[in-house]
């Protein structure tokens, strides 16, 4: 009697087969966790932008106002997938003394919607698909998810 050892072919197509099918349901679940970690920017920098729009007003009684998003645009494209170099110098958010740490995903802006209040917006499209993710705060809401627009011009 021979003594047969190993798998056959079967047992290793079956084998093949599973994992294929683990892939196919981990793979888009690890990209839609890799999107929501680069969307995540957007608002710890908003609560920054907000932080530092409250000390402005509590130190100089007024608002700042930054009515276009910076940054705007890198060699025409919008700012989405890309990580860019923060470019504020001479604009509103370098008046208020705020700049995010190396690079960004998002643009931002802010403006002064009454003598008390103000709106911080940040918007990106890490994934490209041209549905902008925006994201606001006010002197009294943290920021705060809006409604997807498909607006891709900053």
């Amino acid at each position: 009697m021979f003594n047969k050892k190993g798998f056959t072919l079967v047992e290793l197509m079956i084998v093949v087969a599973i994992i294929g099918i683990l892939a196919a349901i981990a793979i888009p679940n690890f990209v839609a966790m890799q999107y929501r970690a680069k969307r995540a920017e957007v608002p710890g920098n908003v609560d920054g932008i907000k932080t530092a729009q409250m000390a402005y007003d509590a130190a100089f009684d007024t608002f700042i106002n930054q009515a276009t998003f910076i940054p705007r645009t890198i060699a025409g494209t919008a700012v989405d997938k890309v990580q860019v170099d923060w470019t504020a110098t001479g604009t509103g958010f370098s008046t208020l003394g705020w700049a995010p740490d190396g690079k960004v995903r998002g643009a931002y802006k802010v403006a002064s919607t009454s003598s008390t209040d103000f709106l911080v917006t940040g918007q990106c499209n890490v994934d490209g698909d041209g549905v902008i993710a925006q994201y606001t705060a006010t002197k009294t809401t943290n920021a705060a998810p809006n409604v997807a627009t498909t607006n891709s011009v900053f």
